[in-house]
């Protein structure tokens, strides 16, 4: 087995990929796919953090914070939300002093009180369920392009070798209970 990490968009084909696990609303068009879990962002940070700098009630008082945030392209510190119950939505355009394309590096972050960070719910839910951290806006979804379904994903049409077959399998298994994440 060869593990390639990447936020790039694999072509299977070109790549020489025979699986690739993928975060989108619709899978491409031409390859097979097969959903593992919903993948749901949560807002956090640390109890010092928070006595420090006051709890914010709404999105939009996360202007008056430092954000930790992902950093990739241009637009990663505007951030979207949708409250759960009435449904409304709004951006806000946070800023911090620091930014990061990894999740782990960000959790850093947050748990060394360097601010309200954003992490994909299965990133956070260890430190959130040991208390390292307080789950900040809870009534708002933090919408991202990395929300959505994970998809594993698969060329239809050709041979799919027998390890592949077991990984798919093995994935679909282990991950069918994490409905955890969606909440």
């Amino acid at each position: 087995v060869q593990l390639m990490l990447t936020d790039r968009l694999v072509d299977l084909i070109s790549d020489d990929v025979d699986l690739a696990i993928r975060i989108t609303d619709t899978p491409p068009p031409g390859l097979a796919a097969r959903p593992l879990f919903p993948v749901r962002h949560v807002l956090c940070a640390s109890a010092e953090y928070l006595q420090q700098h006051g709890i914010p009630q709404h999105p939009q008082d996360l202007t008056q914070h430092s954000c930790i945030y992902l950093g990739e392209v241009a637009g990663d510190n505007l951030w979207k939300f949708r409250h759960i119950t009435n449904g409304e939505q709004t951006r806000v355009a946070v800023h911090g002093r620091f930014a990061s394309n990894h999740s782990k590096a960000r959790l850093e972050g947050i748990i060394n009180h360097l601010g309200i960070g954003c992490l994909p719910r299965f990133s956070a839910q260890q430190v959130l369920d040991n208390q390292k951290l307080i789950q900040v806006l809870p009534e708002w979804d933090y919408m991202t392009s990395y929300y959505g379904m994970s998809w594993i994903l698969y060329h239809p049409n050709r041979y799919l070798p027998p390890k592949c077959r077991v990984l798919i399998d093995f994935l679909l298994e282990k991950l069918k209970d994490q409905t955890v994440y969606a909440q």
